[in-house]
């Protein structure tokens, strides 16, 4: 099997030659392996995802599958102010936080915040799904990947979590609970440009729509089953039909962080077939009571703890963490290994490619 097929097999939960692996690391771990690896590092300037990012270096190490998502357009990109704050075409601005290896960056202003009116909402447009540009690094790796991997075609935040950024979590949440006006007319002009966006992944190759709105928190979810129902759960059924109308045997991935057992049920429903990221540190979310549960409705991705395990273990503890995954969730098919976060820069390197290689020795299906 080549990449394609072995990812496509498990996420049909199917038994492919062996676990399939999507490894996705930050700029300051990429450039780090970049120097073992004697392979260049390659960021997109796309927001908040490294899920697109470092291609090349990833399946050199042994990804099986390759993300293609949308990147700042030719017209637009994110720019440097004279201040040294950065801002993006969203108007974001994000302040540069120094650390060993560089800089990350954390959002000091956001476009909607204060907002208090469906009135206001009107004054701020989102930026063009189709702006020229926007798709030219989807369309190299879809060119370059898409025959021999799996394509994964990356909507970071679908719906709650690119309307929360905009205004706030805080206020963001206490609004939805006091029904402010503003709100549905926002998610569903976040909706409709993840839609836009995702139908020219689907276009350019996508096998796979990796979807996403972090719902849970480490001990339960962030909102109530009567909040999700009324204000996510139709418009995240709007985006996956618009998808599945486009291409009827697209794999329908979700990411959702933290404690999320009371939503898989109803994410099942309006069509998810992929559970990412497993966050196996958070209340409920036991890969062995998952895999047992929904095993015949849905596969997984994830798994692979990045909250103590990568950065503070051994290799060896790597070693047993992703033996110990594969036999949790591989069973049968149905499983994608990867880590629960994209890699952070607080892990080591030779633990990152303990990942790849422990995968390749432990995942072989006989």
């Amino acid at each position: 099997m080549n990449s394609k097929e072995r990812t496509l097999a498990a996420l049909r939960r199917q038994p492919p030659d062996r676990v399939p692996m999507y490894v996705t690391v930050v700029q300051e771990v990429a450039e780090r392996l970049s120097q073992v690896m004697g392979i260049p590092a390659n960021p997109c300037d796309a927001y908040l995802t490294d899920r697109i990012s470092h291609a090349e270096l990833l399946t050199a190490l042994g990804n099986d599958v390759v993300g293609i998502g949308s990147t700042a357009p030719t017209g637009r990109p994110t720019r440097t102010r004279s201040d040294g704050l950065r801002v993006d075409e969203w108007d974001f601005v994000y302040r540069p936080v120094p650390h060993s290896s560089g800089f990350n960056y954390e959002i000091v202003e956001r476009p909607l915040k204060g907002i208090a009116s469906a009135k206001e909402l009107a004054h701020y447009r989102l930026p063009d799904p189709q702006a020229p540009g926007r798709f030219d690094v989807a369309r190299d790796h879809s060119q370059r990947y898409g025959r021999d991997y799996a394509l994964l075609g990356v909507i970071e935040c679908t719906v709650f979590e690119m309307a929360w950024n905009l205004v706030g979590l805080e206020q963001f949440l206490a609004d939805m609970a006091l029904s402010k006006d503003y709100i549905e007319p926002l998610l569903d002009q976040v909706a409709d440009y993840s839609i836009g966006v995702g139908l020219e992944l689907i276009k350019l190759g996508a096998d796979v729509m990796l979807t996403g709105d972090d719902l849970g928190m480490d001990i339960g979810p962030m909102m109530s089953p009567k909040m999700w129902r009324k204000y996510l759960q139709p418009r995240l059924k709007r985006v996956f039909d618009a998808y599945k109308a486009a291409k009827p045997d697209i794999i329908l991935a979700y990411h959702t962080c933290g404690s999320v057992l009371p939503f898989i049920d109803e994410l099942i429903e309006i069509g998810m077939e992929v559970l990412n990221p497993i966050q196996v540190t958070a209340r409920g979310m036991d890969p062995v009571k998952l895999k047992n549960n929904y095993g015949a409705r849905l596969a997984f991705c994830g798994g692979v703890d990045q909250r103590l395990v990568l950065p503070t273990g051994k290799p060896a503890d790597v070693e047993a963490e992703v033996r110990r995954r594969i036999s949790e969730m591989g069973q049968g098919g149905g499983y994608v290994l990867a880590p629960t976060h994209d890699i952070q820069s607080d892990t080591p390197v030779e633990n990152v490619l303990a990942v790849f290689e422990a995968t390749m020795r432990w995942g072989v299906y006989s």
